[in-house]
């Protein structure tokens, strides 16, 4: 049975999704493609795999440029400083044990003469160990053990000694840096385990932030709009007891510029409170979407296996894509540069660097479709679920069930396909980005800048119109079996279609998500660091050098599980309002008044006002 709604021909989706009998497997290529992608980048993996070395990475290198540790040298693991110089730190060698001396205590550090106590002065071929203390492996540089230096020192990540004196660890500690890409890698070999743990915290407190939010979304709507009013306030009254100081002050705006600031704050506050009064329905319609959201996710707990087997699903590509990432960097060669400190001296062919970015598009589109693959799913369960509530409802249909089956037989192809736009732009935001970092014309020229903000501004955008637009694709395809530009298509109309709720419910829906994202990602990161510059030898035992490195990827892991988890909440929400709008769609259509039985019991009265179904 088909509604006219005067314009438009729908099917008749009273009773929910379309059977599966109906359906067919949509943009099967994509599908096929993808998997070709995954493969060519795990023959990459196997290729790198035969011709690099991982310990080749963060390995100290001698003078002549040779890994300590490894082939030749593999007895002489640790890199050391035999001149203890912020000029000469290239003067390095490779050496069996960190010795270790008593230093008397000093104020002032000696950096003039090696120490030649107790060690021999004679000298023997490149790659011969001395018959000293310091049981080294001779390079072209540093030609006897004897010309070292010594120092009390210890072993740092079993590749580097290090002194105990902290003021001679500073002066080392510039040449223990690397490349950023080096760098970056061997920090996050340091700090894995530490890593590993934090991600199952922040797992664990997302899990529960999630469970949290359910219960007291309508408190959290008001108490944000009330914060936004006294805040506003509160700012506005800040900058006019600066405009009334600003006779006295030297620095800072002038007295017109904290007055129009004053007056912009005060009217941004009012006028939030007039939209709040004008669109109280509204709002009431927005918060009854959220409960009903809220109501999903109580009556299908079971619907956090979803999000868990993302987050495996994660974690498990996150090490591969690491892995695989730690083989391409090792198949670098070594430098011939001279007078080069011992770390990250590994350089690449075009090859090698085409490999990287290929992996790096891989990465952002298997994060999207993970996310996308999630939100699939628990759209399809309330696409059944929603039409499952009052006394008509279909109570039999498992909405679990149904949606994995729809997901992974039907429309795979159509979730790799919108994974593939997201991850375009993403790589397309990342490489804009890197462009404007290394182009230093562009930082020094007002209008570049300009133009750049802009562009970013104007990407940033189209990104988050695409994440919402797939999100309603998603449900489309749930309801109707439609493929990807067919289900956009029709998704688009019902957004045009109500254009105010669909602003106002999603606005608060993300408000809400992203609050919890941000409060997320910002406490684990934030302990994780502090924890990582203060007690690195008592948590992981590694050397990291730069912490911000494992820091950012920490960041980055615990937002998208993050984002996840919370999916479970914004996609019931985001589904919800897309098929109260085609609930709307058809209560226009066939020109009813009667009570809509079907559907959750807080959406029940705004769809028997008249009010809301006639208006578009």
């Amino acid at each position: 049975m088909q509604i006219q709604d005067g314009n438009n021909l729908m099917l008749n989706l009273s009773n929910g999704p379309i059977d599966n009998s109906r359906r067919s497997c949509t943009n099967v290529f994509c599908a096929i493609f993808y998997a070709g992608i995954l493969l060519s980048i795990f023959g990459i993996g196997l290729y790198m795999n035969q011709s690099g070395n991982v310990l080749l990475i963060d390995r100290g290198y001698d003078p002549d440029h040779r890994p300590c540790g490894i082939d030749t040298l593999r007895d002489y693991p640790f890199i050391y400083f035999t001149t203890l110089n912020s000029d000469f730190l290239w003067k390095t060698v490779c050496v069996q044990e960190c010795p270790s001396v008593p230093v008397a205590k000093h104020k002032h550090l000696q950096l003039n003469p090696p120490t030649t106590t107790t060690v021999p002065t004679t000298t023997t071929p490149i790659g011969t160990p001395q018959n000293s203390q310091l049981k080294c492996a001779v390079n072209s540089v540093v030609t006897s053990c004897s010309q070292a230096t010594l120092y009390n020192s210890i072993k740092f990540d079993q590749r580097v000694c290090i002194p105990t004196d902290p003021e001679q660890f500073k002066i080392v500690q510039e040449a223990l840096k690397m490349g950023f890409l080096h760098q970056l890698i061997s920090d996050i070999s340091g700090a894995k385990y530490t890593l590993f743990i934090f991600i199952v915290i922040g797992t664990c407190f997302t899990l529960s932030f999630t469970y949290l939010l359910k219960w007291c979304s309508k408190t959290v709507i008001w108490f944000i709009i009330f914060i936004i009013v006294v805040l506003s306030i509160f700012f506005g009254y800040f900058s006019y007891l600066q405009y009334k100081a600003s006779s006295s002050m030297t620095i800072g705006l002038s007295p017109t510029g904290y007055l129009l600031q004053s007056v912009i704050w005060w009217c941004f506050g009012l006028g939030t409170i007039i939209l709040t009064i004008c669109f109280y329905k509204r709002i009431n319609l927005a918060i009854a979407i959220i409960k009903s959201a809220s109501d999903f996710v109580t009556k299908n707990v079971s619907i956090v296996i979803v999000p868990v087997f993302s987050t495996l699903a994660t974690f498990i590509f996150t090490i591969i894509f690491i892995y695989i990432a730690f083989l391409i960097c090792s198949t670098g060669t070594p430098g011939d540069k001279q007078q080069q400190w011992p770390f990250g001296q590994l350089k690449y062919t075009l090859l090698e660097y085409f490999s990287g970015f290929y992996l790096l598009f891989a990465t952002f589109w298997t994060y999207a479709l993970i996310i996308g693959v999630n939100s699939f799913i628990i759209a399809g369960s309330v696409c059944v679920w929603y039409w499952q509530q009052g006394k008509s409802g279909q109570e039999h249909v498992q909405p679990l069930n149904s949606s994995w089956k729809r997901c992974f037989v039907y429309h795979f192809g159509s979730i790799v396909l919108g994974a593939l736009l997201l991850g375009l732009i993403s790589i397309f935001r990342s490489f804009f980005e890197y462009l404007y970092r290394n182009a230093e014309y562009m930082r020094n020229t007002d209008g570049c800048q300009f133009c750049f903000k802009c562009c970013a501004c104007c990407i940033w955008c189209f990104e988050r119109f695409l994440q919402y637009l797939n999100q309603n694709i998603y449900v489309q395809i749930n309801m109707t079996g439609d493929g990807f530009f067919h289900a956009a298509k029709k998704g688009l109309d019902i957004m045009s279609n109500n254009p105010s709720i669909v602003m106002q419910v999603v606005g608060l829906g993300d408000l809400i998500n992203n609050i919890a994202r941000i409060m997320i990602t910002l406490s684990i990161s934030m302990f994780f660091f502090r924890s990582i510059s203060e007690l690195p030898q008592l948590l992981f035992g590694g050397i990291v050098i730069n912490p911000y490195n494992p820091t950012l990827l920490l960041a980055i892991i615990i937002f998208v599980i993050a984002t996840v988890f919370t999916n479970i909440f914004g996609v019931a929400i985001e589904s919800i309002l897309h098929l109260y709008c085609i609930d709307q769609e058809i209560a226009r259509a066939k020109q009813s008044s009667e009570d809509a039985e079907m559907c959750p019991a807080a959406l029940r009265e705004f769809l028997n006002d008249k009010v809301f179904t006639q208006q578009k």
